[in-house]
């Protein structure tokens, strides 16, 4: 073979002897590759932030608790449906019924100020409620129908011989307006600070996304006193405070003090400067001198 070798690829001794050896130790290599696993033991695997399982725990019992627990904490699936009444269920019970610990917290919190659910829908006024979970819900709720003296409701379950001041009104007494949620009780509250309060309730119009429908729901419903509406000062107030009325743009706002610099303004003057008949008229019972 060598003699083959050294004719046919002209291998002297010592690159024969190389080769011989290179041969060698190619198949001890490929013995070893094919055996390693004989001679090597696996350590110990530890898994961490998986307790059940390190203490025996199915794991399959494991991935089913988590998958709860994550639409527990989501609102997705409620842990325990039973019928219960939201006027008298307790906060332990709303979490057992799928409720986050805050959400439950804040419905607690919500009808110790007062509110009355007379209608499975009134659920949904509680912030952190989703539509989700009303939906697994509603089959539920029991409201026992109680009678109150003097007191007659519409279809929707809101009261209907009933008169609301404005002025005067919080955020829990406008949820019993028909068609008044949380959103629409806080923008009444806030277009009510900016302006000072209200002098006309057609002045609810001008809340945004106040539609004509929903002020004919409730314009037999409420009403204002002029008298509890804070008056500004055009000549002693400052800027922000003239411009965070809404009847009141920037460029009107300026016009003013460019004005005051020079002398106070009267309402004549303030007219004049408007030039506006139907603003003014608006502004007029918000303004004193």
């Amino acid at each position: 073979m060598f003699k083959f070798l050294n004719s046919y690829f002209g291998f002297n001794k010592q690159q024969r002897n190389g080769l011989l050896v290179l041969c060698i130790v190619m198949f001890l290599l490929l013995i070893l590759r094919l055996n390693i696993n004989y001679f090597i033991t696996p350590a110990n695997i530890t898994v961490h932030n998986l307790p059940l399982i390190e203490q025996g725990i199915d794991s399959a019992y494991v991935s089913n608790k988590n998958y709860k627990n994550y639409h527990y904490a989501s609102n997705k699936k409620p842990a325990q449906l039973f019928a219960f009444n939201p006027n008298t269920v307790t906060e332990k019970q709303l979490v057992q019924l799928g409720f986050r610990e805050k959400t439950a917290a804040t419905f607690i919190k919500f009808r110790n100020r007062g509110f009355i659910f007379k209608q499975k829908e009134d659920l949904k006024k509680i912030y952190g409620v989703s539509d989700y979970l009303y939906n697994q819900l509603e089959d539920y709720i029991v409201i026992e129908k109680s009678s109150t003296k003097n007191e007659e409701k519409t279809s929707g379950g809101k009261k209907s011989n009933f008169i609301l001041e404005l002025n005067s009104a919080d955020s829990l007494q406008l949820l019993e307006l028909k068609g008044i949620g949380p959103s629409f009780a806080k923008r009444i509250l806030k277009y009510k600070s900016m302006l000072g309060g209200y002098v006309t309730i057609n002045q609810l119009t001008e809340v945004y996304g106040f539609t004509p429908e929903m002020f004919e729901n409730i314009k037999n419903n409420v009403k204002v006193d002029p008298s509890k509406v804070e008056k500004l000062n055009i000549n002693e107030a400052d800027f922000k405070t003239i411009n965070k009325n809404p009847y009141f743009t920037y460029e009107l706002t300026k016009l003013i003090f460019n004005y005051k610099r020079k002398q106070n303004l009267t309402e004549e003057s303030l007219k004049t400067l408007i030039n506006d008949e139907a603003l003014f008229q608006k502004l007029k019972p918000y303004l004193e001198y």
